[in-house]
């Protein structure tokens, strides 16, 4: 029988027993690149179009980088006895699929929301203002508003509902060397656990965007009380984003540890016709 709270004390299990193996891919491969992206943020829109392309460039590169090391961590997760340099090994190989599917997933939600972009577009509501004169009644496309609300309300379910469906995609990709089939397999083996898989991913969103939120705040007042705190990237603002960085960080492998738990629960279950709750 497979159990969130099994999978989760398998998880905690791994990480607390793979500390040596885990700390130089999580500090290399997430905490570096998620503290340089939290640090030249503040610096898009401020630095002229070289410097926005250049800024956006470097973003999308430590993006790809922090993916590096969440797949190094999934791979570890499967094969903790394998090793740290068999799981890098693996990440290097099997990166670009992981990477591909990951697109496909990004192009699929682009075109689940595209409805909804578009009748906030039609609507005559500023979406890119913040200020200045507001919008008349008479101008306010009432129909586009409303289907757009609509469109979304019941949107947002559904996708939690395909994301819960689709959260062991990765570790297949990985363990299982396959590419766009993992979609599929990927739903074969959270048949009967989308419900369960749902409140671990609400409960982690939850609980990470508050603890991120309120290091957020903690460290900036600390540090902007210490540190002088002008400009996007003074001293004060660097090391508040370096400190919500450590917690990300810890989330992050915490989330990619148990999803890759999970696969291994459910692979294992479905392999022994094991009813899964």
């Amino acid at each position: 029988m497979v159990t969130m709270s099994t999978v989760w004390d398998r998880t905690t299990e791994f990480v607390g027993g793979n500390i040596a193996a885990l700390t130089p891919i999580v500090l290399v491969g997430m905490f570096v690149p998620v503290a340089l992206i939290g640090n030249l943020m503040p610096l898009m829109g401020a630095s002229g179009v070289v410097g926005n392309t250049v800024v956006g460039a470097l973003i999308v590169l430590l993006s790809l980088a922090s993916n590096w090391g969440a797949i190094a961590v999934t791979a570890l997760g499967l094969e903790p006895a394998a090793g740290r340099s068999v799981a890098i090994r693996t990440a290097n190989r099997r990166f670009l699929p992981v990477i591909g599917v990951n697109l496909l997933v990004l192009v699929i939600l682009f075109l689940l929301f595209a409805p909804a972009f578009i009748g906030f577009s039609l609507s005559g509501i500023p979406m890119n203002q913040a200020g200045g004169a507001q919008p008349s009644l008479d101008q306010i496309n009432g129909p586009a508003v409303l289907f757009a609300s609509l469109y979304s309300l019941v949107l947002l379910p559904v996708l939690l509902w395909v994301v819960a469906r689709l959260a062991v995609i990765t570790p297949a990709v990985v363990a299982e060397r396959r590419g766009f089939g993992a979609f599929g397999r990927a739903f074969a083996l959270t048949r009967g656990l989308a419900l369960r898989i749902m409140g671990v991913i609400l409960l982690y969103l939850i609980v990470s965007q508050v603890a991120g939120l309120a290091t957020r705040m903690v460290a900036g007042s600390v540090f902007g009380l210490l540190l002088s705190n002008d400009g996007p990237v003074s001293l004060a603002a660097i090391l508040t984003s370096t400190v919500v960085a450590v917690v990300s960080t810890i989330f992050s492998v915490l989330a990619v540890a148990f999803l890759a738990k999970l696969y291994l629960a459910t692979r294992d279950a479905r392999a022994a016709h094991v009813e899964v709750a």
